[in-house]
């Protein structure tokens, strides 16, 4: 088996590259790269011989859009390095007890609204803030003197201190992929590879006739797939996307795999009555460190007739192992991130406490006990919230 050529000629035209998806030359301006890989959760592969700008900016910015969506909260948990650089938007999510929050880049889960609390203690006011921004609490606090004409509002902003906090209730969180739009991104993803391999989209038919029909009842060729693990060397300490493409004459098709954070698995037809040489190719990236992988997708376990493949109704064994380590793994990169954050935090709080700015290298000698007592008194609410948690 092996891969297949990168150029397709005409015959008397030399060399011909058009988009996959309409019929515009892939020439001047119209030439645009393509990631295999949504680069919102990591892909950093990409071709230029696949589609047009026009149909990457119509149809691929829509389907694209979709996957970050749907697996934003790993690729912001984990720190996914995106493909073209740039934050990860803020992710809205709730707690348990249900409580609105927003997930920021940087791993910080802040209030979706900023939340004022005014209690009464007879000789005094004492105002709680929740919120992230220093300048939105000193607005709310000039709002709080509005509505008590007595109140001190310069005494109150001197003596304004603030304080981390962690969370004591679990995030409630519901997680799904696929449907149109996102299928059609990661069948998008087969060909893409395809072309970089230097197949033919005549050969791609059965996929491409799904990209080319807009209808969200369109008949997808893929199937969410558990019958078979097709990885051989599954990673288990660390994340992967991967895609393979595979030409099987033996069989008259080609396929398609797609697997992103472990878990997210789907199958695709992309062409039936295929008989030209077999052939393989696969792109496999870990998203945190943007490393590219070397992961075997043994196609010899997709059974010879698709149709024997059925869609789970329910979430199957092997999807609900994937998925808890994808957990484990995401979890240990947001608690060494947010460990990270409470210790610089912390440090910067000192520095400021002591009179020194935070960009200071080296503490005096002469300060570094005071430093020392400043920065475990800013480390206190994250200490306490470790202690809280459940030894599993």
């Amino acid at each position: 088996m092996k891969e297949i050529g990168s150029e397709v000629t005409g015959p008397t035209t030399g060399t011909v590259n058009r988009c996959w998806l309409c019929p515009r030359t892939l020439e001047g301006e119209n030439v645009t790269g393509e990631h295999v890989i949504p680069s919102a959760i990591g892909g950093h592969k990409e071709v230029f011989k696949f589609i047009c700008r026009t149909c990457n900016s119509n149809r691929g910015s829509n389907w694209e859009a979709e996957v970050a969506r749907q697996f934003l909260w790993f690729s912001s948990t984990a720190a996914v390095k995106r493909g073209r650089g740039g934050k990860h938007p803020d992710l809205k999510v709730q707690t348990a007890s249900g409580e609105k929050l927003r997930l920021q880049s940087d791993t910080v889960l802040v209030p979706d609204e900023p939340v004022v609390d005014v209690r009464d203690l007879g000789d005094k006011l004492q105002i709680t803030i929740r919120t992230n921004n220093t300048k939105t609490a000193e607005n709310l606090i000039n709002k709080v003197a509005r509505d008590h004409p007595s109140f001190d509002v310069q005494k109150a902003l001197r003596e304004m201190s603030s304080e981390d906090s962690y969370l004591d209730s679990p995030l409630a969180l519901s997680f799904r992929y696929g449907g149109p739009d996102a299928g059609r991104s990661m069948v998008k993803s087969c060909l893409a590879l395809l072309s970089d391999a230097g197949a033919r989209p005549e050969d791609c038919r059965r996929a491409l006739k799904y990209l080319e029909d807009p209808s969200p009842d369109a008949p997808p060729p893929f199937w969410i797939f558990f019958n078979e693990d097709l990885v051989t060397d599954r990673p288990q300490d660390h994340l992967f996307h991967c895609v393979s493409v595979v030409g099987q004459p033996e069989h008259g098709r080609i396929l398609g795999y797609v697997e992103y954070f472990n878990f997210a698995r789907i199958l695709v037809q992309i062409g039936e009555g295929y008989q030209g040489e077999a052939f393989q190719a696969t792109y496999a990236v870990d998203p945190v460190d943007a490393r590219e992988l070397e992961i075997n997708v043994d196609f010899a376990r997709v059974p010879q007739k698709l149709e024997d493949i059925r869609m789970p109704k329910e979430p199957p064994q092997m999807y609900l192992d994937a998925f808890q380590v994808t957990g484990r793994i995401v979890d240990r990169i947001s608690r060494g991130r947010v460990r990270l954050h409470a210790i610089s935090n912390a440090a910067n709080g000192a520095l400021l406490a002591v009179g020194l700015d935070p960009a200071t290298e080296e503490v005096p000698e002469e300060l570094k006990d005071q430093w020392l007592s400043a920065f475990l008194e800013f480390l206190k609410p994250y200490i306490r919230s470790q202690l809280r948690r459940s030894p599993h």
